[in-house]
């Protein structure tokens, strides 16, 4: 009998090992510290609500780069471009829609509050304060 229970035990746990469970990914820190211009014609794009740029990684700016978003009403949103699912192969990008971004490493999606809407991320888009201080948009690290 009791090698019976130690036999449904040792089942028990070895079959529900089986499925892989990949966590999502720590991003690592990278300093953002970036001041938007926005009457400058590269950035006329954040003008309209729903436009969008990509700042390319480097000096200030993130990981893997900030995706800016228009939300409207003055709001703006940053979002790092590493996905939170795999933030090592390139980065998240915005669809040619303009409906939503996705990460074409990984086949995550993410809507412009950076909440996952597809694939296998579940963590939401790392944010970046942004304020607006006259002409210029301010994205810094919470």
């Amino acid at each position: 009998m009791n090698k019976i229970i130690l036999y449904i035990i040792f089942s028990v746990f070895t079959f529900s090992s089986c499925e892989k469970v990949t966590p999502d990914a720590i991003i690592p820190f990278a300093f953002v510290n970036q001041d938007i211009n926005l009457n400058l014609i590269q950035y006329q794009n954040l003008r309209n609500i729903g436009g969008y740029i990509f700042i390319p990684s480097g000096d200030n700016s993130g990981y893997r780069g900030i995706i800016v978003y228009h939300e409207g009403n003055g709001i703006y949103r940053a979002f790092e471009s590493a996905c939170t699912y795999d933030p090592d192969c390139d980065h998240v990008v915005v669809d040619d829609s303009s409906l939503f971004m996705r990460h074409e490493c990984c086949s995550s999606t993410f809507n412009f509050n950076g909440n996952p809407t597809g694939g296998p991320a579940s963590l939401d888009l790392l944010q970046y304060d942004t304020f607006v201080d006259g002409i210029y948009l301010k994205i810094r690290n919470r």
